[in-house]
């Protein structure tokens, strides 16, 4: 039996992450008792970052980012979290969802998603994107430009999974329901179009985070930088990061070749007025 899709779900708190994570793992969205906590307000109630699995996907609803220092989880220590859980974590992952909620995308929506992709700078290639909260495929080839403009060129696929309160009419709750499977159906058709291969996410802790922008400043110290970043890419390669080790070496090889030649020119340099020195005083004693 082959290993269900890895799944996980990025994006701003209120944006609708954890709503697609139960209609995956559940095939529906209950008032109570879901397997990832759901709100219909701003206030994340994603404190954690929360796995489950099925028969079809093992999905990760992700801590909600955009939340301010004075929530119970700023928005800092969500990226910390989702650093950390990821860069030890060994699953494998098929689709990397940014959740972004219909409507204008904002600088700070660009900003995060900006933010995602530098943690999954190495799977780029799994990612999409989903767009939220009444958003139909209509809407989505309509915007198409403005999207890949300010998102960049990636899959798009448009779910609607309204919430029904406990005290909603029946047939109102009855049309939810109704929109709800038939937009499941479209996301899993769209996913089982796709088909991407699994990959082991390569992320960066929020130490290595810390130690990688030490290395950028330290990088342009003569031979120390050079040498450095040698002994960093074997470090990476130990923590089986080959990406960030392949990195390290080819900056590291590239700056001593660098070093190699200033020295040897500097050397040469300061050799030439001897030489020129020594021939004058061949030339004085000649004559």
């Amino acid at each position: 039996m082959s290993e269900q899709p890895g799944i996980i779900l990025f994006g701003r708190t209120g944006y609708g992450k954890s709503s697609i994570a139960n209609m995956l793992v559940q095939g529906d969205i209950y008032q109570k008792k879901n397997a990832f906590t759901i709100s219909d307000n701003a206030k994340g109630e994603t404190l954690n970052i929360y796995t489950s699995y099925t028969e079809k996907y093992q999905v990760f609803d992700t801590v909600g980012l955009g939340e301010p220092p004075s929530h119970l989880v700023s928005h800092k220590e969500a990226v910390n979290k989702i650093r950390d859980y990821f860069s030890k974590c060994k699953v494998t992952l098929n689709y990397i969802f940014y959740v972004q909620k219909k409507g204008r995308i904002t600088d700070e929506d660009k900003k995060m998603f900006k933010l995602f992709k530098e943690i999954f700078e190495w799977a780029e290639k799994n990612i999409v994107i989903i767009i939220t909260y009444n958003s139909k495929p209509e809407w989505v080839e309509k915007n198409l430009e403005t999207i890949t403009e300010d998102l960049g060129k990636y899959p798009i696929i448009s779910v609607d999974f309204p919430f029904t309160d406990e005290d909603e009419d029946d047939i109102i709750a009855c049309s939810y329901s109704k929109k709800r499977a038939q937009s499941l159906q479209r996301l899993e058709e769209k996913l089982l179009e796709l088909r991407y291969k699994s990959i082991k996410p390569e992320v960066l802790s929020s130490t290595q985070m810390t130690e990688k922008n030490v290395s950028k400043v330290v990088r342009f110290v003569p031979v120390v930088g050079s040498v450095y970043q040698l002994i960093s890419s074997g470090v990476y390669y130990a923590l089986d990061k080959p990406n960030n080790a392949k990195e390290r070496l080819i900056d590291g090889a590239v700056s001593l070749a660098a070093d190699v030649i200033s020295i040897v020119t500097v050397g040469a340099s300061k050799s030439a007025p001897t030489v020129i020195f020594k021939e004058l005083l061949v030339k004085n004693h000649r004559k």
